[in-house]
């Protein structure tokens, strides 16, 4: 009895000849697909390329934000464009700096420092220009409590807060007395306006919460 064994070879080849043929088939179909997208791709710039805009954009139609402001002198006059000044005051500032040049002496230096406002007097004092300052006492400044007692609670949140605005401000040496008295008088209307809220949470007593002392009377 003989064993053909040429049938298994003969089947594998059957087999890798099917693979093939499907293999071109499908290579066949991706290049067909590129090519139709490269055809459409072509056409599309091909339009985009002839295609013509025939509509016209008015530029200076549309309505202006207002950003600039035009002179009075050239709102009537439409024709003429506005003019604006701020091109001339870098150009005049381009020149100035162009001719301008380090002092050379200690006398230009202290013109230069007299137009920028720089010139100390000597002796040099740090409270120079505040002519009104002057007269002020520094408790004036640092005792700031004594402000609170006609309207401010004597205890409280309320007089808690106003106590370190007061510290703060005392310790502010940038400001004058009348600068600190507007910032206390700010929070004193402005807790003023709130009172009935302060009043239903409890920050401030109520006046019906406030007991009439009687002349005479001994409170325990």
């Amino acid at each position: 009895m003989k064993i053909d064994r040429n049938k298994g070879t003969g089947y594998l080849s059957e087999e890798g000849r099917a693979q093939r043929v499907h293999r071109i088939l499908e290579g066949r179909k991706i290049a067909t697909a590129k090519e139709r997208e490269l055809s459409i791709r072509e056409v599309v710039r091909e339009q985009q390329r002839t295609k013509i805009y025939d509509d016209k954009i008015d530029i200076f139609g549309g309505e202006p934000l207002g950003i600039f402001k035009v002179p009075e002198s050239q709102a009537d006059t439409s024709d003429v464009p506005p003019e604006l000044t701020t091109w001339h005051r870098l150009e005049a500032r381009e020149l100035r700096l162009a001719v301008t040049h380090p002092p050379s002496n200690i006398f230009e230096e202290m013109i230069q420092w007299t137009e920028q406002g720089k010139l100390w007097h000597f002796p040099v004092n740090n409270e120079q220009g505040q002519v009104e300052e002057s007269k002020v006492y520094f408790t004036e400044h640092v005792f700031l409590e004594h402000h609170l007692e006609p309207w401010c609670p004597k205890k409280g949140p309320v007089r808690h807060f106003m106590e370190l605005v007061c510290v703060g401000l005392s310790k502010n040496p940038y400001i004058t007395v009348q600068m600190k008295l507007e910032h206390i008088n700010w929070f004193h209307n402005y807790f003023e306006e709130k009172k009935q809220i302060l009043q239903d949470t409890g920050a401030i007593p109520a006046l019906s919460d406030k007991k009439e002392t009687i002349p005479g009377d001994i409170t325990p």
